[in-house]
């Protein structure tokens, strides 16, 4: 399968709420100018995750619309919002720094804004 990148992993951050425990992603995502959040609430997508040494692992990305409470006013919209990436199956340990998480094209360019056709 053609795969594209989504991100470069800057930093992890582990996660727990009550039944799910979940890797978080850094960097986020800006929204694009014109871009629906319709369908991406919490939209589930395989991906696979390249790592420094070149070794590859498959895993479950949860590609999340999230809600900064930011106070400043001087903050955009879209900063408020930003587009938040989790690991459901992979920990701390496995996912270094400087990997590179790769996704099917077509949901690359709908979070890029380049196509939004795929809801």
């Amino acid at each position: 399968m053609n795969l594209r990148e989504l991100l470069t992993v800057e930093q992890t951050f582990d996660f727990c709420r009550p039944g799910v425990r979940m890797l978080v992603l850094s960097p986020t995502l800006m929204m694009p100018d014109g871009w629906s959040t319709r369908g991406w609430s919490e939209r589930e997508e395989p991906v696979t995750m390249v790592r420094p040494d070149g070794s590859a692992l498959s895993a479950t990305a949860q590609i999340c619309v999230t809600h900064l409470n930011i106070r400043d006013p001087d903050v955009p919209i879209k900063a408020r919002w930003p587009i938040t990436i989790w690991l459901t199956d992979r920990t701390e340990d496995e996912v270094q720094v400087g990997s590179k998480i790769l996704a099917d094209p077509a949901v690359c360019a709908a979070i890029f804004g380049e196509d939004s056709s795929v809801t």
